[in-house]
């Protein structure tokens, strides 16, 4: 059967693959033939539309980059050497935002405030911001605060209240289907899995929680009040009375600086900018002005030889997987690509030091361990530092262990160390509802411990929570010889606790707080030098590379469903040797996503 699938395979292939080499070569030809650097004219205003989400990095995908002829997209790394370049760019007069509804995380907002500030009072030019009919809620008007004005339609809307996590709890659901949750952990703050085990929030997440909101609300109102002059006591007042409403009402109190619409706002930014006429104004917007060189822009490139190398390590903690698609977006973190990654930069003798920028909830425990472990061994060649992103928890701050060093904003949501393992047993909702009953052949009494069909014996039950307890202890093992702590001291801050990057410093378990280039900043001291060029990893892919290495196993998976039945069945064969392999992982995971509102 093997055999046919191949051959099968292999044939399709062939025929499809001259479509596919046509359709690169257009792809090539609209390449060389993309738009040259753009030209500005003097007196330009930057026009950066805030909205969407603002991720640290953009998403590295080849099949994007390979057809999509549009700007760079708007990231923290992208927007960091857009406001370097304006700043130093003659022909760049001032910056004007517009801003709606934006997601990201709070450390990757922060990071943008902190930019434009700083744009802002090194460069000495002006930042005005606006919105259009749409409004913004606090994450646009945060942003919106970094600039001199804020201008606003009045009926526009305007959301002031506060912020909120919403909690989805699945207990009565599982009741009713007749399905029971098997849940076995360490810690009463691991609350991942308290979900299937209750209605309500407990009181030990709500106290996690409610430290995350008070961090996120403390960084909001502090900058809010430098843009308002009102007190922060005056800022918590208004956000209990003000709650949603217009534009007009936050014009009304203080915190929208001129209510304007479309036409008297571009009246606003074409004096700000010495025009006399609006007709004469000239805008770039950023994703144009992301291609202006630096060269062009008036900075001086780093020649230097001496390089420090940022490598992202971003998503859930994952044993590799193979895909049969070659242009999914790297969203896991997995041992053999970043253990690839760090023998080239071992044997690269230019690179001086890395820091390891992590944004992960966590993941499989036993990957954990085997990243944490090589970044042990990497760093008795080299400084390696960990700076954590918007989460980088459980697994996450396991992997950051291995590092020398743990850097991350205030608003970093980190901690979390602790273990769980979650299984169902479906026996009622098979048998009872569905009518369907199983029987099983085996060897041994335990061998269909995964199979989710029967209530689990209390000597499994006690062999799995011993498993996970173990899984706790190395956790603590781990940590303290990191942390220069006593097993007991780790134990009284994990116990699956999250902290905001502010209270994790407080508690011992990172180094630093700030961005990442005051990372760069203490590990360039570290490594002795004066001089540095910083370098990304992962660099994104070669779309003709990968497309090219990958055609002919894409086209063949793609190609299979136009067959009939009985042979896509035959080329489907399961090529996974055990399926069960993901499900029997102790996973040290929290929360898989945390949405501040």
């Amino acid at each position: 059967m093997r055999f046919l699938s191949t051959f099968f395979a292999s044939l399709l292939a062939f025929f499809v693959a001259i479509g596919l080499l046509f359709i690169l070569t257009i792809a090539i030809v609209a390449s060389s033939s993309s738009d040259p650097e753009p030209y500005i004219q003097e007196n330009t205003v930057l026009k950066i539309d805030l909205s969407g989400t603002l991720s640290m990095r953009a998403d590295q995908d080849p099949f994007e980059a390979l057809f999509n002829e549009g700007d760079i997209p708007l990231s923290i790394e992208s927007l960091t050497d857009v406001l370097e370049k304006a700043a130093v760019d003659e022909r760049i007069s001032g910056i004007w935002l517009e801003t709606e509804f934006i997601g990201g995380s709070w450390v990757a907002l922060e990071e943008a405030h902190r930019l434009l500030t700083q744009f802002k009072e090194e460069s000495g030019k002006f930042v005005l911001a606006s919105t259009t009919d749409l409004g913004f809620d606090e994450k646009g008007y945060y942003l919106a605060s970094t600039a001199e004005t804020i201008y606003a339609p009045s009926q526009a809307y305007f959301e002031f209240n506060g912020f909120v996590m919403q909690l989805s709890y699945y207990q009565e659901l599982l009741d009713k289907i007749g399905v029971e949750p098997e849940i076995f952990r360490v810690g009463k703050y691991k609350s991942a899995v308290e979900q299937w085990l209750t209605d309500e929030i407990s009181p030990a997440d709500r106290e996690q929680r409610e430290a995350l909101l008070a961090q996120v609300k403390s960084e909001f109102l502090s900058k809010v009040s430098l843009k308002t002059g009102l007190s922060v006591a005056e800022l918590d007042d208004l956000m209990d009375e003000l709650y949603t409403g217009s534009m007009g009402d936050g014009h009304a109190a203080g915190l929208i600086d001129d209510l304007a619409f479309p036409n008297d706002i571009r009246k606003a930014v074409a004096e700000a900018a010495g025009i006399e006429e609006v007709d004469d104004l000239e805008l770039v917007d950023f994703g144009r002005y992301a291609k202006v060189s630096r060269r062009e822009a008036g900075l001086q490139e780093n020649s230097s030889d001496n390089e420090l190398a940022v490598v992202y390590a971003s998503g859930a903690i994952m044993p590799s997987i193979p895909s049969d698609f070659p242009f999914e977006t790297d969203d896991a973190i997995t041992f053999e690509a970043l253990n690839k990654t760090l023998d080239e930069l071992e044997d690269d003798d230019d690179v001086k030091g890395v820091i390891l920028f992590v944004e992960s909830p966590g993941g499989s425990a036993s990957t954990s361990e085997l990243i944490w472990n090589r970044l042990k061994t990497f760093s008795e060649t080299k400084p390696i530092y960990t700076y954590m992103g918007s989460v980088a928890a459980s697994g996450g701050y396991y992997i950051a262990a291995g590092t020398q060093k743990i850097y991350a904003s205030p608003n970093t949501i980190t901690g979390s160390i602790g273990i769980f393992r979650t299984m169902f047993n479906a026996e009622e909702l098979m048998n009872d509802r569905l009518g369907i009953t199983l029987s099983e052949v085996q060897t041994d009494p335990h061998a269909d411990i995964l199979t989710m069909t029967r209530p689990l014996t209390g000597a499994e039950r006690r062999a799995l929570q011993n498993a996970t307890n173990q899984g706790y202890e190395r956790f603590l093992e781990v940590v303290a010889e990191s942390r220069n702590m006593t097993r007991d001291e780790v134990h009284a801050l994990a116990q699956g606790r999250v902290w905001p990057g502010s209270m994790a410093q407080e508690a011992g378990l990172v180094d630093g707080l700030g961005t990442l280039d005051d990372a760069l900043a203490a590990l360039a001291d570290e490594a002795g030098l004066e001089d540095y060029v910083i370098e990304r990893y992962p660099a994104p892919k070669d779309p003709i590379e990968e497309l090219l290495g990958t055609s002919s196993q894409m086209m063949a998976q793609w190609s299979i469903q136009w067959l009939p039945e009985p042979l896509q069945e035959v080329l489907n064969q399961p090529m996974m040797e055990d399926p069960k392999a993901i499900s029997r992982q102790t996973w040290a995971l929290w929360p898989v996503k945390i949405d501040i509102q």
